[in-house]
């Protein structure tokens, strides 16, 4: 259900019932957590620069070796071939790839499967520090409090209510569970 809603919304499927608008002059940037979308063969830093030394970020240009850093990848791997990284690293990779796209808005499914701690906090870090939407589905509660400033929940009936934080959801779902058992 998640993963389609998510399609739907990105329109690469149909709703069944319905329509859904996007806004005028909507940049979307997709993350999944597909390492196969990463040429084994290429350097790291042909994977993010393939022509010059600068990356464009965040409407600044910036060397390469400065925007690795911030993504923990050592001089070393700079040169290494990305299928020489391990799982963790190539999951690192795909997100510093992610952030350098020109978006307005960020589309992330289960963004925090499968990675390493340095990879959860680097991933917080471009979340929290990134200047239009993020939109994401997650099971990780404590990822969720940290990088959300909005939960969208979805009552019976389909209505989509807001809530401000996990523990206002959590209050909530309790109330429904509790008057559930009451109307029992």
């Amino acid at each position: 259900g998640k993963s389609t809603l998510i399609r739907v919304l990105l329109g690469h499927e149909e709703p069944d019932t319905g329509t859904v608008t996007r806004a005028d002059n909507l940049t979307v940037a997709y993350f999944e957590q597909n390492r196969d979308l990463l040429d084994p063969d290429v350097t790291v830093a042909n994977t993010l620069c393939p022509r010059g030394d600068h990356v464009e970020y965040r409407n600044g240009r910036i060397h390469i070796r400065g925007y690795l850093d911030r993504f923990l990848f050592t001089q070393e791997q700079m040169d290494m071939r990305v299928g020489n990284l391990s799982g963790g690293e190539q999951s690192r990779l795909l997100v510093a790839r992610l952030m350098l796209s020109p978006a307005n808005l960020l589309v992330l499914d289960e963004p925090t499967n499968d990675l390493d701690m340095a990879t959860l906090t680097v991933l917080e870090e471009c979340l929290t520090e990134f200047q239009g939407a993020v939109l994401f589905v997650t099971h990780d509660r404590y990822f969720l409090d940290q990088v959300s400033t909005r939960i969208l929940a979805f009552a019976d009936g389909g209505e989509l209510i807001p809530f401000a934080d996990i523990e206002q959801w959590e209050t909530w779902k309790t109330q429904l569970a509790q008057g559930s058992k009451n109307k029992a």
